[in-house]
């Protein structure tokens, strides 16, 4: 199962680098969640294993018109403070923020995520 990341820099392949805001992003990574199936005895205890989507949340400097991110395509690679590298191919924007004191909320998930370093 995968944890947050913190998030210190966005490159789309539509958009260039994303204006991310000082400690403005969050990232999941694609993995999966087990949930327990008890049995009536405990060796015929298990679990079953479902994919879980990747999630990137990000708040923007608002430099552009908000609605210029949405997208149902975009290749996202993601750099975190911990010093990893993750893509996340065919994302697509669920929840647009609106516009507020020069800034505003996005996310985007994908179906899976890639770790490259």
């Amino acid at each position: 199962m995968a944890g947050l990341s913190k998030v210190i820099r966005v490159v789309s392949a539509n958009f260039g680098e994303l204006p991310i805001k000082a400690d403005g992003g969050t990232f999941k990574p694609s993995g999966h969640k087990r949930e327990t199936q008890d049995g009536e005895q405990a060796e015929n205890t298990g679990f079953v294993e479902t994919p879980t989507h990747a999630e990137l949340k990000l708040k923007l400097n608002a430099s552009v018109d908000p609605q210029t991110y949405d997208t149902a395509a975009d290749t996202l690679t993601i750099f975190t403070a911990d010093k990893h590298q993750h893509m996340m191919p065919q994302a697509w924007t669920v929840d647009m923020g609106e516009l507020g004191k020069g800034e505003f909320d996005i996310e985007y998930h994908s179906a899976k995520s890639q770790k490259l370093a």
